[in-house]
């Protein structure tokens, strides 16, 4: 099957790009897969994988830009066009009149209300249950997001990497637990609300991830006196193995997709507290949720999360996680839906 994916995002690499990553190589070991994606991506994919640059910077009323990817689509002539998220879905559903035949699939991977851009897919693929919604019942197909498992470190590893943490900051009482954020310092995942919400609570926090309002949340640190508390570690490319030393994670968002952050520590047998947000209302259990920007019930999943209790309440998830929430899982059911639009 020859099959042409867009991703039309331009830097960065949040749960879309992973997902997108992670989709294409894994579908390039069986189909013959060219990825249309920004030149700073051209790394994260596998030499099985026909790497087509395009500038998407550009706008998505770019004449050029969309004369480019007509040519680029109508040269491959793949049966299946694959849409990653909205911009992605915009320009194709704009050029279609003008391509060869092919069937054509978008994945809504957020929360944006006007699901018509994906709806003009003869499939259209959610991350999770809530972002079906809106989407014409004979096109949809809920699909989530899945992870590569992660090897498990040694007790000799986590210690080392433990050690080589605490010693860059040494306020920090390594006696305490570990409550993690992983995620971009920015608005929409509202680190400033667990910083409200981790008051009171006798541990350390690990906030991994930069972005625009890392000074402004270590002045909140400073203003609530928790110093000796909380750590910014920034961008770490080692996050899943950092995850492995987390007694729980947190998720303190105001809007999510799918989180790939929950599968992850799931994955790692990772206890987690969180926001109402998409997705993560489908797996956790109730006592571990708190209403989006709401600090007390956020302070109380927390602490139900650190509790001994939370471990055994988990122990299904855990496994669940393991064998759902795969990359080969994600691949072989969306490639499902590819066939199943080709054999009609």
């Amino acid at each position: 099957m020859k099959i042409v994916q867009v991703l039309a995002t331009s830097g960065g690499i949040g749960g879309l790009e992973q997902h997108t990553f992670n989709l294409v190589n894994e579908m390039s070991l069986q189909h013959e897969v060219h990825i249309l994606a920004h030149p700073c991506y051209a790394d994260k994919f596998q030499k099985s994988v026909h790497f087509h640059p395009v500038d998407f910077a550009r706008s998505r009323w770019n004449i050029y830009l969309l004369w480019q990817l007509k040519t680029l689509i109508n040269q491959i002539q793949p049966a299946i066009v694959h849409a990653q998220a909205g911009k992605a879905a915009q320009l194709i559903g704009k050029i279609r009149p003008w391509l060869k035949p092919i069937q054509y699939v978008t994945t809504v991977h957020g929360t944006k209300k006007n699901k018509s851009i994906y709806a003009a897919g003869d499939a259209v693929i959610a991350v999770s249950q809530a972002l079906a919604q809106g989407i014409p019942e004979h096109k949809a197909y809920v699909i989530y997001n899945g992870v590569y498992s992660q090897p498990t470190l040694s007790m000799e590893k986590k210690q080392q990497l433990q050690s080589e943490i605490y010693a860059q900051y040494p306020a920090l009482d390594v006696a305490k637990k570990i409550v993690m954020c992983i995620g971009r310092l920015e608005p929409v995942k509202n680190i400033s609300l667990l910083l409200q919400a981790m008051q009171g609570i006798d541990v350390n926090l690990w906030i991994l991830g930069d972005g625009s309002l890392r000074h402004s949340l270590e002045v909140q640190v400073q203003q609530q006196k928790m110093q000796d508390q909380v750590a910014f570690l920034g961008f770490r490319t080692d996050a899943r193995d950092l995850i492995q030393l987390a007694d729980t994670v947190v998720l303190s968002s105001d809007r999510e997709g799918f989180p790939l952050v929950m599968v992850e520590a799931l994955q790692a047998d990772k206890t987690m507290a969180s926001t109402k947000v998409n997705g993560v209302v489908e797996w956790l259990p109730d006592a571990y949720l708190a209403d989006i920007a709401n600090v007390k019930e956020l302070h109380q999943a927390i602490q139900h999360a650190l509790a001994a209790q939370a471990v055994e309440d988990f122990e299904e998830l855990f496994a669940r996680a393991k064998a759902e929430l795969t990359v080969q899982a994600m691949t072989q059911q969306t490639l499902k839906v590819y066939e199943h639009l080709l054999s009609k």
